[in-house]
C-alpha cells in the first residue's frame, strides 16, 4: 500500500513539473488547439493497421470504419453531438407510434456517376443479409427483423425513387442511428460489389495494401466542397516509429501509442496542445451479481463505491489518465445519452464507518479478467478498498471471466462494454435488462424494464434519452454497479491544424479539419 500511494505522489509530482493539466473529461472538441494558421487542403495521416475491407457489408474494424465513412453514407449520419441528422434522407417522418418511417432522399451521385435510389438500399441491406456476403454485421438489422444470414427483410418498400418506407416489426428508437453506420452504408448497385463507389465526400485512388491509401474529394459530392482536397495515409504498425514519422512534422495526424509514449510526449509543455483525448465507447465498471453477491446489500455497495478514488485509479492504472477518463456516468462520453452525473464521492471515513455498522466481513474477493490494463486496475482497487475501509480484498484474475460471470459465480468483478453503436440502447439494454446475454449483474427490475420499453418505442430523440437516462439512474441509484473509468483515444494533431473531434465511434471526419 506505501508503494502504490509513492507511486501516486510521484505521478502527480511529474505531472504538475511538466505542466501535464489534462482534462479529466475527454473534450468534444480541438478547443485547445492554436487557431488554424493556414487554410490546409492536404492531409497526412498515419495508422497503426490497414483497412481490413472497403466493402460497407463487411466493415467491421476502426480503420476501416474510419475511411469508409468518407467513401460512403446512409440515409442518416452522426453530428457532433452523435445525433443522427439528415444524409441520403433529407428528411423523414415517423408513424404508427415508431413503427413506420418514410425517408425522403436528396439528389445525389455515387462516385461511378450514378444517381443514388431509393432501391439501392433494399439492394445493399438484401446483400448484407445474404449468406453468400458473410457479413459480420447482420444482427445490425434487428430493429428491421433480420438478425442472421439469409434473414429476409419484409417491412421494407420503395414506393418511388426517392422515397423509402421502412415498417418495423416493433418500436427501435435507435433505427435513426444505426442507419448512419455500416452495413446500412449505399454503394452504387449497378457495380455488383466487384468495385465500391459510393456517395461521400472523397474517393480512393489508390490502395497499397499493407502500406498506405491516397484519397481525394470527390468534386460531384452533395454536400459543402471539402477544404481538404487530398487525404494520403500511410501505415506504420510500429508505435515508435509512428510517433517519430508524427515528431518530425511528415504526418498532421497520428494515434494508437501507449501510455508510456503519451505521458513522455505531454511533459514537453510545447506539445501539450497537440495532444487530443478523445472519447470513445468503451466503460468499465464494478459490477455486483445478485445472485453470488447477495451479501452485498445497498449500504455494504455504497460504502464500496464511497472507498474508490477514479481519479487516482487512472492516473496510476491508465498512465496519468492517457488511456481513460474518470466516470462520470455508467454511459461513456462518446455515446448518446451520457451525463455528467454527480456520481458517489470518494470518502474513505464513511466508507470504513459504513461497513463497521453493517458488521460487514473482512474480506471482499474482486474477480477480473487476465487482460493487463484489467489487472493494473484491480491492483489499485485493491489498495484502495483496503486502506479506506480496513478490509482485506483478494484479487482473483479469472481466465475464463466470461462464461464464470455469465453462470452467476463471480460475487464483484470488475467488467467492461464496447458499444457497437454510439446509442445508449446499446449500452444499457445490454447490462441493464432483465434477462439480456450481458447482464452479468443478473439484474431484474421492473422499474428499469419499464424504462428501456419507454425509451425503445419513444418517437423523438428527447424522449428516447431521457427515458434511457431514467433507466441508468435506477441501478446507479441502487450502486447494483460502480462506473469507474470511460475510455478515450489519444490523438496528436500537429500544431495549426484546427480537428473538431466528436468521438464515438468516429472520432472526427476529414471535411471538417481546418
Amino acid at each position: 500500500m506505501i508503494g502504490r500511494a509513492s507511486c501516486a505522489v510521484g505521478l502527480a509530482l511529474a505531472l504538475l513539473l511538466s505542466s501535464c493539466n489534462l482534462p479529466g473529461t475527454p473534450a468534444p472538441s480541438a478547443s485547445t488547439s492554436p487557431a488554424n494558421t493556414s487554410r490546409v487542403s492536404h492531409l497526412q495521416l498515419s495508422e497503426a493497421e490497414d483497412a481490413q475491407t472497403l466493402d460497407p457489408a463487411l466493415i467491421n474494424d476502426p480503420t476501416s470504419l474510419a475511411i469508409g465513412a468518407e467513401l460512403y453514407q446512409g440515409l442518416t449520419r452522426l453530428d457532433a453531438t452523435v445525433r443522427p441528422v439528415p444524409a441520403l434522407a433529407q428528411s423523414w417522418e415517423i408513424a404508427d407510434a415508431g413503427r413506420l418511417y418514410t425517408f425522403h432522399l436528396r439528389a445525389a451521385k455515387y462516385q461511378s456517376g450514378a444517381i443514388v435510389q431509393a432501391q439501392d438500399a433494399l439492394t445493399a441491406w438484401n446483400r448484407a443479409l445474404a449468406p453468400e456476403t458473410a457479413s459480420p454485421l447482420t444482427t445490425f438489422f434487428a430493429p428491421l427483423g433480420a438478425r442472421y444470414p439469409g434473414d429476409p427483410i419484409s417491412g421494407v418498400q420503395v414506393v418511388d425513387p426517392k422515397t423509402l418506407v421502412v415498417r418495423l416489426p416493433q418500436p427501435d428508437s435507435s433505427l435513426l442511428t444505426r442507419l448512419a453506420l455500416p452495413p446500412y452504408w449505399l454503394d452504387d448497385p449497378g457495380l455488383n460489389g466487384a468495385v465500391s463507389s459510393g456517395s461521400g465526400p472523397y474517393h480512393l485512388d489508390k490502395w497499397d495494401r499493407g502500406h498506405g491509401q491516397q484519397l481525394s474529394a470527390f468534386s460531384d459530392y452533395w454536400g459543402p466542397r471539402p477544404q481538404i482536397r487530398k487525404v494520403d495515409i500511410e501505415i506504420e504498425p510500429d508505435s515508435t516509429k509512428r510517433l517519430d514519422r508524427y515528431t518530425s512534422g511528415a504526418v498532421d495526424i497520428a494515434h494508437g501509442f501507449t501510455g508510456p509514449q503519451l505521458l513522455a510526449f505531454a511533459r514537453d509543455p510545447q506539445r501539450l496542445s497537440q495532444l487530443h483525448k478523445v472519447a470513445n465507447t468503451r466503460t468499465t465498471f464494478l459490477g455486483f451479481n445478485t445472485i453470488a453477491g447477495s451479501g452485498y446489500g445497498p449500504p455494504e455497495r455504497m460504502a464500496i463505491a464511497q472507498a474508490i478514488d477514479r481519479g487516482r485509479l487512472t492516473d496510476l492504472a491508465l498512465f496519468g489518465s492517457m488511456l481513460a477518463a474518470p466516470a462520470t456516468d455508467l454511459i461513456p462520453p462518446g455515446v448518446a445519452g451520457h451525463l455528467d452525473r454527480p456520481l458517489t464521492a470518494f470518502d474513505p471515513v464513511a466508507a470504513r464507518t459504513a461497513l463497521d455498522q453493517a458488521g460487514f466481513a473482512a474480506q471482499i474477493g474482486l474477480y477480473f479478467s487476465t487482460n493487463s490494463t484489467v489487472g493494473r486496475v484491480a491492483g489499485d482497487l485493491q489498495d484502495q478498498i483496503s486502506s479506506a475501509t480496513g478490509r482485506t480484498v483478494n484479487l482473483h484474475p479469472t481466465g475464463d471471466f466470461f462464461n464464470e460471470a455469465a453462470l452467476d459465480q463471480l460475487p464483484v468483478f470488475i467488467d467492461t462494454w464496447s458499444a457497437d453503436f454510439p446509442y445508449a440502447s446499446d449500452v444499457l439494454d445490454n447490462l441493464l435488462a432483465s434477462n439480456a446475454q450481458f447482464n452479468n449483474l443478473r439484474l431484474s427490475d421492473p422499474r428499469i424494464d419499464a424504462a428501456l420499453g419507454t425509451a425503445k418505442a419513444a418517437t423523438t430523440w428527447d424522449d428516447a434519452i431521457k427515458a434511457y437516462q431514467q433507466a441508468e439512474a435506477i441501478a446507479l441509484a441502487d450502486h447494483r454497479l460502480i462506473p469507474l473509468y470511460s475510455g478515450v483515444e489519444p490523438y496528436l494533431v500537429r500544431a495549426g491544424l484546427n480537428v473538431p473531434f466528436s468521438g464515438g465511434s468516429l472520432a472526427y471526419r476529414w471535411e471538417d479539419v481546418r
